[in-house]
């Protein structure tokens, strides 16, 4: 049976979240043979298995950041809510990434010694959503961390039970809404806890 001529990286990802699910670990071989694609042209295109590990979470990580970040260039509990309910709408719609980023731990994926210029778009890819979140934070007169567990943390939280092929029911709707307002209109306690 031939190898694909032509693939696209979202075929490859798709694919390597479905494995990593099940199993811990991966090799370039168990890829070319669940994908079809030869190992050359993994290696070409990817250069190593670090390297496409670190591509699938910089893949998944953007697809995230596309939806969350500007919902944060809003303000007030509303703005927050509503990035949190994003979270749960973007692990139904995107089960792929979202298995890469909640189910999957960044620490395989994103390993030491990878090329500078995959590093660097590692951090440009977590930085965006930071400094989203610092920015939301200081703007509500929050700090970073509270706003990231009420928006990001619980909500995945919630979310890995569901994944890979589940879909989230609608009452953790309410659940997130909930949980979300409390941390946010109780900051003091909340922040209290977190400096103790």
């Amino acid at each position: 049976m031939g190898r694909k001529p032509g693939f696209t990286d979202e075929q490859v990802f798709v694919w390597l979240s479905e494995h990593l699910a099940q199993a811990p670990g991966v090799t370039v071989q168990q890829v070319s043979k669940g994908t079809g694609v030869s190992v050359g042209s993994l290696y070409h295109r990817y250069g190593s298995m670090e390297g496409l590990l670190a591509e699938a979470w910089i893949w998944a990580q953007e697809h995230f950041s596309r939806l969350i970040v500007p919902l944060l260039k809003a303000d007030g509990e509303r703005a927050a809510t509503r990035a949190a309910l994003e979270v749960l709408n973007f692990v139904n719609a995107n089960k792929a990434a979202a298995t890469l980023l909640f189910l999957v731990p960044e620490r395989y994926l994103v390993r030491p010694g990878l090329d500078l210029s995959i590093m660097d778009r590692v951090a440009e890819a977590r930085d965006l959503l930071t400094s989203a979140i610092s920015d939301f934070a200081n703007r509500i007169n929050h700090i970073a961390e509270t706003v990231e567990l009420a928006v990001l943390q619980l909500p995945a939280s919630l979310a890995e039970k569901y994944l890979p092929h589940g879909t989230i029911p609608p009452q953790a709707e309410l659940y997130v809404r909930k949980t979300c307002r409390m941390i946010l209109s109780n900051p003091l306690e909340i922040e209290e806890v977190e400096h103790a």
